[in-house]
Formats: structure tokens, sequence, C-alpha cells
């Protein structure tokens, strides 16, 4: 009883960390207005295949984050600081202006030509779903795994990546009634108490990054020098 409860309670972190700042609802203007022109059927696929590649994305980067880390030379807490800077960027702006800037590509979704084009992996995916602020989750919360539970830690987040995937997918496939029953307002309402959610998980990330840097840092002074 005590691993399955331990089993919500992790993935449930994973997903209340991950889902604000992936937020499918601000993803749904931008997929409705390049999917317009689409049959049903090819709508259904494009909102698949970005989740998928949404998934596949943000995998990569758990998967490989330590890698990155240590090619670079980055820290682990220096992650979390990083991370946490960029989730409450994006966390302000979302409260402050009621939509997700990472959501935004280059071009006017009315400027890009609507026929067969496959959008799933650009814009959809990236930066629409997994952008910088995901990638910066994951990366943050696979830094936080014991050292003893990897494997587990792993399984936890990629359970809840997919989780948020296909929260995302269902989000997108609904998105006509979804946008009918909230309104423009409804929409930016959400977006709200998400950028809400989201500043509190970035001010956290700060937090423990900032601790950790603390330990470090005593441990590598010499007792009496300061």
């Amino acid at each position: 009883m005590t691993y399955i409860a331990d089993f919500f309670k992790y993935t449930a972190i994973v997903v209340i960390g991950l889902l604000p700042i992936m937020n499918p609802l601000t993803t749904i203007p931008l997929y409705m207005s390049l999917t317009n022109r689409m049959s049903a059927e090819n709508k259904r696929k494009q909102a698949a295949k970005a989740c998928v590649y949404a998934f596949s994305i943000l995998a990569t980067f758990l998967l490989l984050g330590k890698g990155i880390i240590s090619l670079f030379g980055i820290s682990m807490p220096g992650i979390r600081v990083a991370g946490g800077i960029i989730i409450l960027i994006l966390a302000l702006r979302m409260i402050f202006s009621g939509s997700d800037p990472s959501s935004e590509v280059d071009s006017s979704a009315s400027d890009i030509k609507k026929a067969d084009m496959d959008y799933s992996f650009s814009p959809l995916a990236m930066p629409s779903l997994a952008g910088p602020g995901s990638i910066a989750v994951v990366m943050g919360l696979g830094s936080q795994i014991p050292a003893g539970q990897m494997i587990m830690g792993h399984i936890h987040i990629l359970i809840g990546i997919t989780i948020v995937a296909s929260i995302a997918y269902i989000t997108l496939s609904a998105s006509k009634w979804i946008e009918k029953l909230l309104g423009k307002h409804g929409t930016q309402a959400i977006s709200k108490i998400m950028g809400f959610l989201l500043t509190c998980i970035a001010v956290q990330f700060l937090a423990s990054g900032i601790r950790d840097f603390y330990i470090d840092f005593s441990a590598l002074t010499p007792a009496g020098t300061l």
C-alpha cells in the first residue's frame, strides 16, 4: 500500500508541476487556426502527433539531461535556479497578459498556408507544448531524484509526462467544445490560475537551488575563513 501511495504521490507531483507550463489551453487558438481547413480525421492526427512529439522531446531531455549537464559543466543547483527563473518569467507573463508567450511563433497563423502541411512538430509540439519552460521543469524534476531511486524516479516522471501529453491530446481534440464552453474570458482566467500555480513552482525551484548552492559553498569553504 505504501508503494502504491508513493507511486500516485510522486506521479501527481510531476503532473502538477508540468501541466501548468505545458498548458494545452493556450495552444488551442494556434491549433484551431492552423487546422481549420483540415478534415476532422487530419485534425486528430495533428493533435496526436504533436503530443507524441512533445513526449519524445521531454523524455529525451529527461534521460540525456545529466549528460548535457556533465558536458557543459553545469551544476544541479544551477539547473534548478535557471529553470526557476525561466518558469517564473513565463508564469508572470501568463498572469499579467493572460497568455503564455511560449505558444507564439514568428509567423502568424493567418500567414501560413493551410493545406495538408504538417504542423505537429513545429509549432505545435515545439515550442508550444514542449517549450523551454516544459524542458526546464522536466530537467529540474530529474535533478531532484534521490541517488538510490534513479530508475523509479525516472519511471514516475515518464508516466507523469505521458499523463500530461494525454491531457494535451484530449484538450486539443476537444478544442472547439472547450472554446465555446469557456469563451475568451474563461480561457484567459484559466491561464491566469495556471500562471499562479506555476509561480509557486518557480519559487520552490529557486529556493531549492539557492539552498543547494549555499550547502555546496559551505562544504567547500574552510572553517573560520568567513
